[in-house]
């Protein structure tokens, strides 16, 4: 299930393999925009000129009817239909707003397809995130070449980017909540769609968006992350702990893995950079999980301009069609 969202990184979009410079401190006027013409957090308040896009009026601030804590989260949006379907057969169509990797897929498998479903702006935070974004927009500044951030926590340090670089900063230091616990699946397919499902238990402390959190508070630490592999049994009861660093460079990421058939816990200094993520036969890097995770020194980032794009956006009814099955 995809929806059209609109992909705006501070007025422009980002990509890899070019060089980024210009880290001026946005100004007292600039700052202003957070709020008015701009969402709190930096992003581009008004709908597109199709109204197919809508304008950010603050999101969902509370949760649907029927909601307790402790449930799956409602779909918001039961009641949407399909706008369109994408197949390989009109995909030229909607080439502009495809992700490379969309259109591989549907040339590739002729059963793939892409549900079009009416966008919604659903995105909202905790209002101290707000005020802090507000806060470290005027003190924030990259530091040792743009791999690290001094003079910012709990908010998006750079809500009005100025660089590549600084769209990164944005993506790893953003609200995540204050502590999570998930349970994910991952899987490796064969070209004939065959794989084995290898499942996580993942718990994270977002040290770096604590209230009250300050930059000497942090100590260089962003937050804490532990992943338990569950299945299958070959796998199962491997643990991946992580300290996630600020300045990576400076200070590189500190990770241990224990090993269950050794008994042994031992230092994983290669769980960084494009070295395989865990149990992915290769098909993942490390700096790939989460989107982009880890230092930012092997790539250089530019700007260079906006666009939209379909975008997988709420998954709750993949979820209820994954249930119904599992009942029937």
């Amino acid at each position: 299930m995809l929806r059209k969202l609109l992909v705006f990184i501070g007025g422009i979009l980002l990509i890899m393999g070019m060089s980024a410079t210009g880290w001026a401190k946005v100004s007292a006027e600039e700052i202003a925009r957070l709020g008015a013409e701009l969402t709190p957090l930096g992003a581009e308040k008004s709908g597109n000129q199709s109204g197919t896009i809508p304008a950010w009026d603050g999101g969902i601030l509370t949760p649907p009817p029927g909601y307790s804590p402790g449930m799956h989260h409602p779909d918001p949006y039961a009641e949407d239909k399909v706008a369109f379907t994408i197949t390989a057969a009109n995909m030229n169509q909607h080439a502009d707003k495809l992700a490379p990797g969309h259109q591989a897929m549907l040339k590739t498998y002729d059963t793939f397809k892409i549900n079009v479903y009416p966008t919604h702006r659903s995105a909202s935070f905790p209002q101290r995130i707000y005020d802090a974004t507000r806060k470290v927009a005027a003190t924030a500044e990259l530091i040792n070449d743009g791999d690290g951030v001094r003079g910012a926590a709990i908010g998006i340090p750079f809500p009005i980017p100025k660089s590549g670089v600084e769209v990164i900063w944005n993506h790893l230091l953003r609200y995540r909540s204050d502590i999570l616990a998930r349970w994910i699946s991952q899987a490796m397919p064969t070209r004939s769609g065959r794989y084995t499902l290898v499942e996580f238990a993942d718990e994270a402390y977002m040290k770096y968006s604590q209230e009250g959190a300050t930059e000497e508070s942090l100590n260089n630490k962003i937050f804490f992350f532990k992943q338990k592999v569950l299945s299958p049994a070959r796998l199962a009861g491997g643990i991946l702990l992580v300290h996630e660093t600020l300045d990576q460079v400076r200070e590189p990421r500190s990770a241990w893995l224990y090993n269950p058939g050794q008994r042994r816990v031992r230092r994983a200094p290669n769980v960084a950079y494009d070295n395989p993520g865990t149990a992915s036969d290769g098909m993942r890097t490390t700096d790939q999980f989460d989107m982009f995770s880890g230092a930012t020194d092997r790539y250089d980032w530019k700007l260079v301009g906006k666009k939209e794009i379909y975008m997988p956006y709420i998954g709750d009814r993949i979820r209820r069609t994954q249930e119904l099955s599992k009942r029937v």
